[in-house]
């Protein structure tokens, strides 16, 4: 390093130091600028010449480094004063202005960061709407007329009772059978109802159901709206009462968070129209009874099901419903309480629809009835997609294997998405609710396939 003249420093440094009983007033003066030249000089022997300038006009201007500039004026900031003759560069965090070559220290006019206003928030994703807009009504073919149909035998005069059961849109036979020794005679087969797209496909419907449950009590007196069923509220849609007429049964349980009327986007007003006009009748429970297991997240309990009970019986003692034809569909917490519902009660139920249900860790019960696997149409998303703490398609698959290990039947409609009631599959519902009276035989699915108006994910597993 080459040698440096500090004798020009030393002097005024010196000079500065004398003491004196009269201060003069220039002793607080700034340097003069042959002071800054000096210091020019000296920083430039220790730093390259870039570094110098650079400094000396961040101090002239009063920046300290990461903070908004001070005001370009002369006044010192509050960082503490150089040694005279110099100038130096501030680097307190949002202190201000260093001070430029010496003086009383002062608080810079701007010193110290700005805090930049708080930004917006980003607008989050919409989310799919829930629940889902009603379906159009899909306009139905109309069934056929059931062809004649052997009758009951009357008793010991051969009178036959050719009415049966609603037809559905395929008229059936029903075969006859002596009674006090009559021979059995022919009637005339009944109506067969309005189908979705026509005739089902052929089947013979199993035997009745022999675990219908009694009344417990007094039943109230069914119409649609509010009824009150062993102290419970259910919503109800109801068919007028005939002793002729005999139409489905279909209980539905609401997802977490809903209410009674999502029936209306889970099986459809069509279909409801259909089961009221069939004079059948559709019941949502109002809300648990928090007794007995929990079944998913505390939505729906086992206890439950002792007022669908009570609905099943008092359905059979006034409206005289078809018991080969009760069901049970459900979304969500209520597709887990469905899936449940089909063991405890297969004693009469003949199939079920789950919307993201199946089975979980919350297990399932033992059969009520060992004999009879309700059919199941298995309606989820895809698999990291569907979740709501469960995922749906994993417990939709266990459910549909259980199924199958038992000989029972199920389809499996995947339409890939979230956790959702899809629009599309909603009319597919009642055709397989209808397609499937208790234990029928031979399963009607795999003769014939499924239905072409089903949606193209629906498949057979």
């Amino acid at each position: 390093m080459s040698s440096i003249d500090l004798a020009p420093w030393k002097m005024r440094r010196a000079t500065a130091r004398r003491p004196h009983a009269h201060p003069s007033p220039r002793r607080n003066a700034p340097p003069r600028s042959g002071f800054r030249r000096s210091a020019a000089a000296f920083l430039t022997m220790i730093f390259p010449a870039g570094v110098v300038t650079a400094a000396l006009t961040l101090g002239a201007a009063g920046c300290g480094p990461g903070v908004s500039a001070g005001p370009a004026t002369s006044s010192p900031g509050s960082g503490t004063g150089g040694e005279p003759g110099s100038s130096s560069i501030g680097t307190g965090s949002g202190t201000g202005a260093p001070t430029s070559s010496g003086g009383a220290p002062a608080v810079g006019a701007s010193g110290g960061a700005t805090t930049p206003p708080g930004g917006s928030g980003g607008s989050g994703a919409t989310g799919p709407s829930y629940p889902p807009p009603t379906p159009p009504a899909g306009t139905g073919t109309a069934g056929g007329t059931g062809g004649s149909g052997t009758g009951f035998p009357g008793s010991g005069t051969g009178s036959g009772f050719g009415s049966g059961l609603t037809g559905w849109g395929a008229g059936g036979s029903r075969a006859g059978s002596s009674s006090s020794g009559g021979a059995p005679s022919t009637g005339s087969g009944g109506s067969g109802g309005s189908g979705a797209s026509g005739s089902a496909p052929t089947s013979t419907d199993g035997p009745a159901p022999t675990m219908i449950p009694a009344v417990k009590g007094t039943c109230p007196t069914i119409a649609s709206g509010s009824v009150t069923f062993a102290g419970q509220a259910v919503t109800v849609w109801a068919g007028a009462a005939s002793a002729t007429t005999h139409g489905p049964l279909v209980i539905y349980w609401y997802a977490t968070g809903s209410s009674p009327q999502e029936a209306q986007w889970g099986l459809g007003q069509a279909a409801i129209s259909e089961i009221t006009a069939a004079g059948g009748m559709v019941a949502a429970q109002a809300k648990t009874t928090a007794t007995g297991t929990n079944t998913g997240n505390g939505v729906w309990y086992t206890g439950d099901f002792d007022i669908a009970d009570q609905v099943v019986a008092c359905a059979v003692q006034q409206l005289h419903i078809d018991t080969r034809r009760i069901y049970a569909a459900g979304f969500s917490a209520g597709g887990l309480q469905t899936a449940w519902m089909s063991y405890a009660r297969s004693g009469y139920l003949a199939a079920v629809t789950t919307y993201s249900g199946g089975t979980s860790g919350f297990g399932r019960p033992a059969a009520q009835d060992a004999t009879n696997v309700p059919s199941a149409m298995v309606v989820h998303g895809a698999s990291g997609s569907d979740v709501v703490v469960l995922d749906f398609a994993t417990a939709s698959a266990n459910y549909e294997a259980d199924i199958k290990a038992k000989g029972g039947f199920a389809i499996d409609c995947n339409h890939g998405g979230g956790h959702m009631i899809p629009t599309a599959a909603v009319p597919s519902v009642w055709r397989f609710m209808k397609d499937h009276p208790f234990k029928v035989s031979p399963e009607p699915y795999v003769a014939s396939g499924i239905p072409s108006t089903f949606p193209t994910y629906c498949k057979i597993p």
